[in-house]
């Protein structure tokens, strides 16, 4: 199962990575995020964890697998029978910035977990997506739109 969502906001680039890579404080504007706490330090980098408690589901823990600053980074929910995997890229446009955001299931748990909870997983993307680029319009200068795609 994967869920992704795509938006382009007039917001730059930098200040599009500061607010995603600032995971610890994702639940003062994403309402599908209660909590964020490292486990082992602070910093966003390959191999930090961290533990992140969301409405309507069980504490999660996700170490991050893949970190290229300002681009992109991916963490990884790991489990018997599977992974949850999140998938974050920012990419500079022509005045303006590309937003990914994606969530794949992967092992058979996974993809029967993935299955049973494909209604909310879409749905927290799709928030999370909504939310961020609100966020980041916020910040970007003013007189300036962006526009939301899927």
């Amino acid at each position: 199962m994967r869920a992704a969502e795509t938006f382009i906001t007039s917001a730059g680039p930098e200040v599009v990575w500061s607010v995603l890579a600032d995971v610890e404080h994702w639940c003062d504007w994403i309402p599908t995020v209660a909590e964020v706490e490292a486990l082992n330090g602070t910093g966003l980098k390959v191999g930090a964890k961290y533990r992140v408690v969301q409405p309507k589901l069980r504490p999660a823990t996700y170490q991050v697998t893949e970190y290229v600053p300002n681009t992109r980074f991916i963490w990884v929910q790991k489990f018997a029978g599977g992974a949850l995997i999140a998938d974050h890229r920012v990419a500079a446009g022509d005045g303006s910035t590309r937003v990914e955001l994606s969530f794949l299931s992967k092992g058979l748990v996974a993809n029967v977990v993935g299955s049973l909870f494909s209604r909310m997983i879409r749905d927290y993307v799709a928030t999370e997506a909504r939310s961020l680029k609100k966020h980041c319009d916020d910040l970007a200068p003013r007189g300036e739109t962006a526009v939301i795609a899927s």
